[in-house]
C-alpha cells in the first residue's frame, strides 16, 4: 500500500473528527491539506459528522444588525477566550426592506429576528411577514434570501371575507435534516379577522431547500392551524439541532401555551403552562427548551432592593405540563437577567447592562465574564459547518 495514501486517508479521519474553527486554520498547514479540506467530498462527510452540532470550540455569538442591514457577529470562544467581530455583507433585498422601513414607528417591524443555529446555519426574519426571509452560515460567511411566501393565506380556504383578514405576526423555526441533508424553514402566521376580539388563528407554510419553494402546512384539511391562538415569542432550544421547535403563545382566554412544531412528522403540539401569569408578572421570565418534552425557566427580579433569581423545570407529566421548582439561587450583586443557555447546566446572564456572566446552576458558580454589545439583539451558541444556506 502507497504510504502517501495511507498519511493521506488517516489526515483526512483526523480532520473530521475536528470542529470547523480548528478546520479552517489547518487549512493553511500545507497545500494538500488546503485541496482536501476544500473537496466537496470532504465537507459533505464532515457535514455527516457534525450534524447535531456542538463540538469542543463552541462559539457564543451576540448578534446585531447594524445601519443598513449589515449583519454583525460578535463571538466569543471559550478556549481562547477571544472576542471579536464579523461583519457579513447585506444582500440587496434586505437593504432594500430597511430602507423602506426606516421610518416606521413600529420598532417590532424593524427589528431582525433570529432561528436556530440548526447544524451551523442560522434564519434570519422579521416579524413582519411582508419582509425578506434569510438563511445564513456565519462561519463560511455566506447568505442566502428564500424565495417569497405569500403572506396571506390563500382567500379561497378562509372562513369570512379575504378583505377581513390581517396578518399580525410572523415566526420562523429552522432544522437540518441529517439524513437528506436538507435544512427545512417552518414559518407561523398569526392572522386575526378585523374587528374581532378573539379572531386569532394561525397559519403555517414550510420551505425546504432541496425543492427551493414554500408549500401550505393543514390540519385537518384546513389551512388554519389553530383557531384562537396567537405565537408571541420564540423559546430558543438548548438541544443540537433538535427537530422540534417551541414558541410561547396566548390561546383565546389569554392563557399561555407553549406550541411546538415536529419537524420530523410535520405536526403541532399545544401544550398548558400552570402558574406562569404569576412568574410573569413579577420581574423578567425567560422560557428554554431542554429536550423536546422538558423546559427550563428563569425568574429574575428586583424590588425594594431585594433581588431573586429563581430556576423552575417544566416537564410534561400525563400529558400535560408541570411547573416544580429547581432552586433558588443566593442573589448576584446586581440585577441579571437570563439570555441564553450555554452548553450542560450553564446559563448566559446579563448583569448592570454591560457584562455576560456565564453562570452554571448546577454547580452554582461563575465561569465566565465578557463584554456584552449594547446594540445586540440575541445570544446563542454556536457551532460551526460547511453546509452552504
Amino acid at each position: 500500500m502507497d504510504s502517501n495514501v495511507l498519511n493521506h486517508d488517516i489526515v483526512t479521519e483526523i480532520l473530521l473528527h475536528l470542529p470547523l474553527t480548528s478546520v479552517m486554520r489547518l487549512r493553511s498547514v500545507c497545500k494538500s491539506w488546503r485541496n482536501n479540506i476544500d473537496s466537496q467530498a470532504f465537507r459533505k462527510w464532515h457535514i455527516q459528522q457534525h450534524a447535531g452540532g456542538g463540538g469542543d470550540d463552541t462559539l457564543l455569538v451576540q448578534f446585531s444588525f447594524q445601519q443598513g442591514g449589515v449583519l454583525e457577529l460578535s463571538m466569543f470562544s471559550r478556549l481562547n477566550g477571544k472576542l471579536y467581530s464579523k461583519f457579513l455583507p447585506a444582500s440587496q433585498d434586505i437593504l432594500d426592506y430597511h430602507l423602506k422601513r426606516r421610518f416606521d414607528t413600529k420598532k417590532a417591524a424593524r427589528h431582525a429576528q433570529i432561528a436556530g443555529p440548526a447544524n451551523g446555519l442560522i434564519c434570519i426574519y422579521y416579524k413582519d411577514s411582508r419582509a425578506p426571509v434569510a438563511v445564513c452560515n456565519p462561519s463560511l460567511g455566506h447568505t442566502s434570501i428564500l424565495p417569497t411566501c405569500s403572506p396571506e393565506p390563500n382567500p379561497s380556504s378562509m372562513p369570512f371575507e379575504p378583505n377581513h383578514h390581517m396578518t399580525v405576526c410572523r415566526n420562523v423555526g429552522i432544522w437540518f435534516d441529517k439524513v437528506a441533508q436538507d435544512y427545512v424553514v417552518v414559518q407561523l402566521l398569526s392572522c386575526i379577522r378585523i374587528g374581532s376580539q378573539n379572531g386569532f388563528h394561525l397559519h403555517a407554510s414550510l420551505y425546504s431547500k432541496a425543492t427551493n419553494s414554500w408549500r401550505g402546512l393543514t390540519v385537518g384539511g384546513s389551512n388554519i392551524i389553530g383557531h384562537g391562538l396567537y405565537v408571541n415569542i420564540p423559546i430558543d432550544s438548548s438541544c443540537k439541532n433538535s427537530s422540534f421547535s417551541h414558541w410561547l403563545a396566548f390561546d383565546t382566554e389569554a392563557n399561555h401555551v407553549i406550541l411546538s412544531f415536529d419537524f420530523r412528522n410535520e405536526g403541532f403540539r399545544i401544550l398548558n403552562i400552570p402558574n406562569l401569569e404569576f412568574l410573569n408578572r413579577y420581574g423578567k421570565m425567560k422560557i428554554f427548551a431542554e429536550g423536546d418534552d422538558s423546559f427550563l425557566v428563569f425568574n429574575s427580579g428586583e424590588w425594594e432592593a431585594h433581588k431573586w433569581f429563581n430556576i423552575f423545570w417544566l416537564r410534561i407529566e400525563e400529558d400535560r405540563l408541570q411547573l416544580k421548582l429547581m432552586q433558588s439561587v443566593e442573589p448576584f450583586d446586581g440585577y441579571v437577567i437570563p439570555k441564553a443557555l450555554y452548553e450542560s447546566g450553564c446559563v448566559v446572564l446579563q448583569y448592570e447592562h454591560v457584562h455576560l456572566i456565564l453562570y452554571n446552576y448546577y454547580d452554582e458558580e461563575c465561569v465566565g465574564c465578557f463584554e456584552m454589545k449594547r446594540d445586540m439583539v440575541k445570544i446563542f451558541e454556536y457551532g460551526g459547518s460547511f453546509v452552504l444556506p
